[in-house]
C-alpha cells in the first residue's frame, strides 16, 4: 500500500475538539475525497465490533452533508456503513477537514438495520443547529439505498488499488503497511 499519497483527515467537533487521522487517498475531484485506513486494533462502534484489519473507506463531498464510512473484512465482506452528518467539508492537497455535527448512523451490512448515534448530544445545541441536523438525518434515511449502492460499488472498485502490490517494492518480511 505504500505506493498510495498520505492524506491527513481532520475532523472538528462541535465541541471545538481536533482530531487528525493519517489515511492514504484512493481517489480525489475537486468535489470529493476517498481514503483508506486499515482498522489497526478491535474497536466497537454501537453494537458492531470491527476486528483488526477492517478496511476503513472513508467518503467526503463537498456539497453533500455527510460522510460515509464503509468497513469491509480483508476478504471484501461487508461489516457495516456508517454515516456521519457533516458540513464544513474542505479538500486541500494532503488534508480532508470536516465538522463532525454529533448525529452519526450505522447501517447493517445490508441497510435494512440503522443505529442512531450520539442523539442525546443534540439537547444542547442550537435550535437552528438542531434542525438542520434533523433534516440531514431525514434525507439519508429516504435515501439510504441510493447512497449505500453508491459507495458499495466504489468500495469495489477501489479495492484494487488498496490490494494491488507494486512489483520490486516488496521486502523479504512481505508488503509493507504504513
Amino acid at each position: 500500500m505504500s505506493h498510495l499519497s498520505v492524506i491527513r483527515e481532520v475532523k472538528l467537533t462541535l465541541g471545538g475538539e481536533r482530531q487528525e487521522f493519517p489515511c492514504r487517498l484512493l481517489d480525489r475531484s475537486e468535489n470529493h475525497a476517498v481514503v483508506f485506513y486499515p482498522i489497526k486494533a478491535r474497536r466497537r462502534v454501537g453494537s458492531l465490533v470491527l476486528p483488526k484489519g477492517t478496511e476503513s473507506y472513508g467518503y467526503f463531498w463537498r456539497d453533500r452533508p455527510y460522510n460515509v464510512y464503509h468497513w469491509v473484512t480483508p476478504a471484501g465482506r461487508t461489516l457495516g456503513f456508517y454515516v456521519n452528518l457533516a458540513d464544513d467539508v474542505v479538500l486541500r492537497p494532503g488534508e480532508v477537514r470536516w465538522r463532525d455535527l454529533a448525529l452519526d448512523l450505522l447501517f447493517s451490512p445490508d441497510g435494512s438495520r440503522v443505529q442512531i448515534l450520539d442523539e442525546d448530544e443534540l439537547a444542547g445545541l442550537p435550535a437552528p443547529l438542531r434542525r438542520k441536523i434533523e433534516a440531514v438525518r431525514a434525507h439519508v434515511l429516504t435515501h439510504r439505498d441510493e447512497l449505500l449502492a453508491e459507495v458499495r460499488g466504489a468500495t469495489e472498485h477501489l479495492r484494487t488499488r488498496v490490494n494491488a502490490r507494486p512489483r520490486g517494492k516488496e521486502s523479504a518480511g512481505g508488503p509493507r503497511t504504513p
